[in-house]
């Protein structure tokens, strides 16, 4: 194709967004089309179809759009969604909900779990926590005086922009607005929701989860949600759409079956207080600083000591396990081990790493195998500085 003609097609086209797939590849392009089983994206070699059961996620190349509408409302929905409003207003049948950039959205009222009115931190944010994870047999309504919430029971009714109707001991009271933290909706029974596909974020702070997606044009996107709210937004807002629920399980969110640790010298008991400074971390280094590897900064992974042997048991069948490895950038030069991962009782890797090699990709075939053992073992450095990094550790599908 033309280069010239291919700029005039990608400047008429959406903006650009990056696909990272279930196989490694990163696609980055325009969306022409999506749908609930594959994406179209057009790529500077052309158009390429992606299933979405082989998609982790989409992101935006470029910061979304910001609004200067300011949020009224926090909305929790049955099938997960989390709706960040301008305003809430709701009658017995039907919740309205006016989002930014003056969108709109219906929500079923039966479908609403509850609804945050104010702003809160700190302990008012973790007295609304403990109220919403009681279980109520009616509705409550949440009041607030200066940092102390009160909550009453009762039946939530008309909720405008001035009052609530809220029932209570069989009289309905008018409780003004500007009084009210929050509502709390009593739910009997579950309904039988369509499955998520995704979860989608947008720059309002919303979470929504998505059972189909639709394009009605190169700017728009519209989604469904499980519980069949339909919301649309422009591709500018939109900050990531995540479908890796199911196919991408990281190691430092899983809790390993068995750990165990030897010091090089020593027992493996002695001295307690040891053995904790150097147990395997999560998401940090072993100095509970941010995992740096070839001056790159990880947010996921697991900081492991020589000699340390952690089994995992995998939640499903996956078929790769994926990471970058070596020794973490606040100890290099020094560190030597070397790393042996196994599954079930298959040696699938052996490799010595030091902090003069460049980190690692590992991508071992996971195919039939239900345990996953990490062992690190000592190398020829007695132990010192040998702080391991299993950054991005994860199985997928």
């Amino acid at each position: 194709m033309n280069h010239c003609l291919l700029a005039v097609l990608l400047t008429a086209a959406g903006p650009p967004f990056e696909a990272q797939m279930l196989d490694g590849r990163t696609l980055v392009g325009p969306i022409v089309e999506i749908g609930s089983d594959q994406v179209a994206i057009e790529t500077s070699a052309g158009t390429e179809l992606l299933a979405t059961d082989a998609l982790i996620r989409l992101s935006p190349r470029q910061a979304p759009t910001p609004s200067h509408d300011e949020p009224g409302a926090w909305i929790e929905l049955l099938d997960g969604s989390s709706a960040v409003a301008v305003q809430y207003t709701a009658d017995e049948d039907l919740a309205r909900l006016l989002l930014q950039e003056n969108r709109t959205a219906e929500i079923p009222a039966g479908n609403v779990t509850s609804v945050r009115l104010k702003e809160q931190s700190g302990a008012v944010a973790d007295e609304w926590a403990r109220i919403l994870s009681m279980k109520a047999n009616a509705d409550l309504l949440v009041t607030r005086k200066g940092d102390v919430l009160n909550y009453h029971r009762g039946v939530l009714h008309l909720v405008t922009d001035e009052v609530v109707r809220f029932e209570l001991d069989g009289e309905v009271l008018p409780v003004k607005r500007s009084k009210v933290h929050g509502l709390i909706y009593h739910r009997t029974g579950t309904n039988e929701l369509p499955e998520a596909i995704c979860r989608l974020g947008d720059a309002g702070g919303s979470q929504w989860s998505v059972s189909s997606l639709y394009m009605p044009n190169k700017d728009e996107l519209e989604w469904t949600t499980p519980g069949g709210v339909t919301v649309g937004e422009r591709l500018t807002r939109i900050v990531q759409i995540d479908f890796s629920q199911g196919k991408v399980v990281y190691l430092s969110d899983l809790e390993p079956e068995s750990v165990n640790f030897t010091p090089y010298f020593g027992k493996d008991e002695d001295p307690p207080l040891r053995g904790r400074f150097l147990a395997p971390r999560r998401d940090t280094n072993l100095e509970s600083n941010p995992l740096m590897l070839g001056a790159v900064q990880y947010a996921k992974g697991l900081a492991i000591h020589s000699r340390t042997k952690m089994v995992y048991r995998l939640p499903g069948r996956f078929s790769r396990l994926q990471a970058v490895a070596g020794i973490d950038d606040g100890v290099r030069p020094n560190g030597n081990v070397r790393l042996v991962i196994s599954g079930d009782d298959k040696q699938l890797l052996e490799s010595t790493l030091t902090g003069t090699d460049p980190p690692q990709p590992i991508d071992l075939d996971l195919t039939g195998v239900r345990r996953v053992t990490v062992l690190v073992d000592f190398g020829a450095q007695l132990g010192v500085a040998d702080h391991l990094d299993l950054c991005n550790a994860r199985v997928t599908k």
